[in-house]
């Protein structure tokens, strides 16, 4: 290889080389804030369910994964499933249901009822206000192999606050809570929190810097061979 060929093929494997290095960075980078962001989620949950009051709606922000008490009632005539959810290998879905407060309209996420649940839309229409636990959570994030929502059709794959606010043609609030799991009661099965975030960015920092390294004796063998 003649050395103008080989200097080529240097700057542009050394360039590759700075790229895998930026990626492994910036895979450490998201480590610590993954880390930073599990530490928080765990030390909100673990710590005792706070009464919800304005103060705390005007800095909702600031409450995410954090146990709340509700003061209110169940709007029981208006209820979706979210598909296709497994708990101990039982296929059923997650129901929801909006909890009136005077605070507004929170949707609740009640937990896990498997298929053949028969949802009574007339129960308890006399509106007894109730205490609920809960944790607080925001628009759900959702990948390229989620199906869309259907309001036409009433199938939810995902909790999405505004379409459900259309559906329902109720105004909600810009949060949802995941209900606790309620002992006297088989289903719904609250406390579905699915708070198993993995966090392999160690992993990927690692091939990105392996690969550059790897990268780097290679070049650097090539180098001798055509220098010497």
């Amino acid at each position: 290889m003649s050395i103008h060929k080989l200097t080529k093929f240097l700057i542009f494997n050394s360039l590759a080389i700075i790229i895998l290095l930026s990626l492994g960075t910036w895979q450490l980078e998201r480590l610590r804030w993954k880390s930073d962001l599990l530490a928080s989620m765990n030390k909100n949950i673990s710590l005792p369910p706070v009464e919800v009051n304005s103060t705390i709606i005007s800095n909702i922000k600031s409450y995410s994964y954090r146990r709340l008490k509700l003061n209110g009632y169940f709007l029981y005539d208006k209820n979706i499933t979210i598909y296709s959810k497994v708990v101990n290998g039982k296929v059923g879905r997650h129901l929801v249901t909006p909890f009136k407060t005077e605070f507004g309209n929170i949707l609740i996420n009640r937990g896990f009822v498997p298929e053949d649940y028969k949802v009574e839309p007339s129960k308890n229409t006399k509106n007894k206000n109730i205490f609920i636990n809960g944790m607080v959570k925001f628009q759900q994030e959702i990948n390229y192999f989620t199906p869309t929502n259907s309001i036409l059709n009433n199938e939810w794959y995902y909790i999405n606050i505004e379409e459900i606010s259309t559906y329902f043609n109720l105004n909600l609030n810009s949060f949802y809570v995941i209900e606790e799991n309620n002992p006297n009661a088989r289903y719904p099965l609250g406390s579905q929190y699915n708070i198993n975030i993995p966090n392999d960015h160690l992993q990927y920092a690692f091939t990105w810097f392996s690969l550059a390294l790897a990268l780097s004796v290679f070049l650097h063998l090539l180098w001798r061979k055509n220098v010497n």
